[in-house]
């Protein structure tokens, strides 16, 4: 497999590690990609091909408590932005687009909501949705249960999350169980298998990792309004996700929509991260 290059760690203001890795044109645009919630910064190297296709230099960093990223205690939704601001500084570089897959998508609404001068543009796929009435009320009701558990019975989703993300058949059963057919296939074949598993290995190094995040998501509210956006987004949503509702809902904000077959991983397709990565570039 080949892997992202590695870039020196980063030192936050309150003394934290954050370690980073890039992919694509290394003499590109610098953008930035924000993982999907249990993976890791080796993430991005699903896009080594259309990134580079694009000219795009895409930087991807371990999020607090995943991979080798210290923990950040009292962490909410909206400490990416500090992150961002930090890692853009490192660089050399500010007002970046920003990429995010599922959680990730979900850290990007909040750069876009709250982080205009940090931020050029948006582009979130599949994002996690808050666990508010009104967003639960038209997801997929496996979906809907979930969240609900994680906003209302924290310690009980985290039993449950414990048990869907355990190493082993058991766990890969019932997490296959909640994938579309076409999640299945790009999840079978290489190179995109190889990346997921080395992703994911990654991201659960530090033990519970995916679940702090996901009580980050849906247990906490999220501080700041979806009702409107002062940087361009774009929301990227499988026909078969089961947050699909929420992507839709987020055009009424103004986001620009863009739809492909396929569930929650089939973002990962060749030709739908080419897409993403010529948005991103806004071609």
């Amino acid at each position: 497999m080949t892997a992202p290059r590695p870039l020196p760690p980063v030192r936050t203001a309150d003394g934290r590690q954050i370690t980073l890795a890039e992919t694509g044109d290394p003499a590109g645009m610098v953008a930035f990609y924000l993982h999907g919630t249990g993976s890791s910064r080796l993430e991005v190297e699903h896009y080594a091909t259309a990134a580079a296709a694009h000219e795009v230099r895409l930087v991807c960093w371990d999020r607090p408590g995943a991979g080798g990223s210290t923990r950040q205690p009292g962490r909410r939704l909206t400490s990416v932005v500090d992150d961002v601001r930090t890692v853009g500084r490192t660089l050399g570089v500010d007002s970046v687009p920003v990429v995010g897959h599922s959680g990730g998508g979900s850290h990007v609404l909040a750069l876009a909501a709250t982080a205009g001068d940090l931020v050029s543009r948006a582009v979130a796929i599949n994002p996690g949705p808050p666990a508010v009435d009104d967003v639960l009320a038209d997801l997929d009701p496996t979906a809907r249960r979930v969240i609900t558990l994680a906003r209302d019975h924290p310690r009980a989703y985290s039993m449950v999350s414990r048990l869907l993300q355990a190493k082993g058949p058991i766990g890969d059963r019932l997490r296959r169980r909640s994938l579309d057919p076409t999640d299945l296939e790009v999840m079978s074949h290489d190179p995109a298998r190889t990346i997921f598993e080395a992703a994911a290995a990654e991201g659960s190094r530090q033990a519970g990792a995916y679940t702090e995040e996901a009580l980050i998501i849906w247990h906490q509210p999220w501080a700041f309004s979806l009702a409107a956006f002062p940087v361009p987004v774009h929301v990227f949503a499988g026909l078969a996700d089961p947050f699909l509702t929420f992507s839709r809902r987020l055009t009424q904000a103004g986001a620009v929509g863009h739809e492909f077959p396929g569930g929650h991983v089939s973002g990962f397709v060749p030709d739908v991260m080419a897409h993403v990565m010529a948005v991103l570039r806004d071609r």
